[in-house]
């Protein structure tokens, strides 16, 4: 992944006690040569961005919000703003202010997917439902990226993402990596001529 952009994102829910370790994660993909990208929301998607502003490695990185600057969190918005400044990129969304609770969610889908054909891969921190997460994670496997979970509640917490199955990541702890079970232009046992089969 050297010297690509990687999706570091996962739940809003994500204790704090996590923090430490998105950000060792961060650093790893920094020393790999990689830029880390984020969706702009709290819990996981925060503690990415205040390692990547920690590091200073703001060159390259990219946070992909579900609309404008002015509509993100109130907690990370004078974090966004250092980012802006220090030269990273914002890239904003569908989504305008005011407008309903469906638009919005739609919004944040798009987000997702954008944040996803970006990178060459997603890893996430789990916690709960995180229907937003999982469903990044279920894109990425779609688009054929790699996708890395940390799931907070242990491996049970672990979903299907189609035709594959989850392997412990030994250079990350705690962290399982998605490996599908076909190659790249190969038909799945469902017939769909994908990375890997997701969401079926």
């Amino acid at each position: 992944m050297s010297g690509r952009l990687v999706a570091v994102v996962g739940s809003r829910a994500l204790p704090a006690s996590w923090a430490g370790r998105v950000s060792q994660v961060v650093s790893s993909l920094v020393a790999r040569g990689c830029s880390v990208g984020s969706g702009g929301a709290l819990g996981a998607d925060l503690f990415a961005l205040q390692a990547v502003l920690r590091l200073g490695a703001v060159k390259g990185a990219r946070v992909f919000l579900p609309g404008s600057l002015s509509q993100a969190p109130a907690a990370s918005a004078h974090l966004l703003q250092s980012f802006l400044a220090r030269g990273g990129e914002i890239v904003t969304g569908l989504a305008v202010p005011g407008c309903s609770r469906r638009d919005y969610v739609a919004a944040l889908f798009s987000r997702s997917q954008v944040l996803v054909r970006t990178s060459v891969g997603v890893v996430a921190f789990v916690v709960g439902q995180s229907v937003g997460t999982w469903f990044t994670c279920q894109a990425a496997a779609r688009f054929g990226r790699a996708v890395i979970v940390f799931p907070v509640e242990g491996p049970r917490a672990l979903r299907s993402l189609g035709c594959g199955s989850w392997q412990p990541l030994p250079c990350w702890p705690g962290s399982w990596r998605w490996v599908p079970s076909v190659q790249v232009g190969q038909r799945c046992r469902h017939g769909i001529t994908v990375q890997c089969c997701a969401g079926v």
